[in-house]
């Protein structure tokens, strides 16, 4: 089955960026509790000024994430496609791994930063 790598890139870009305009408002404590929109574990919710902390946290790795997922989206643009089979998954482990840590990092800082 002959895959063309620049669609994959190309989605790749496109998460990036939707990634990355999604964490700016968390970064700038703009989007208020809620259940639809933001880190959503029950920590965030004991206090607005938690849900601030940790969402403002969650959009900074967010932000790193999508950064991540933009350069893997632009490397594959530039590779041969004798490449394309690696570049298929280092850009999984990317996506998903970046995922996971993003997971426990937002989950180790709520519990680090939380008051008893």
């Amino acid at each position: 089955m002959n895959h063309d790598p620049s669609l994959i890139s190309t989605s790749l870009l496109l998460i990036s960026a939707v990634t990355i305009v999604l964490s700016l408002p968390l970064i700038l404590r703009l989007v208020k509790m809620n259940g639809v929109y933001g880190v959503r574990i029950p920590e965030s919710f004991r206090s607005p000024e938690r849900w601030f902390r940790i969402n403002r946290f969650g959009g900074v790795l967010l932000l790193l994430w999508g950064v991540a997922v933009g350069i893997t989206g632009g490397v594959g643009l530039a590779l041969e496609s004798s490449q394309w089979q690696k570049f298929c998954l280092i850009s999984a482990g990317v996506v998903i791994g970046g995922l996971v840590l993003v997971t426990i990092g937002i989950y180790a800082y709520a519990a680090k930063t939380k008051k008893h």
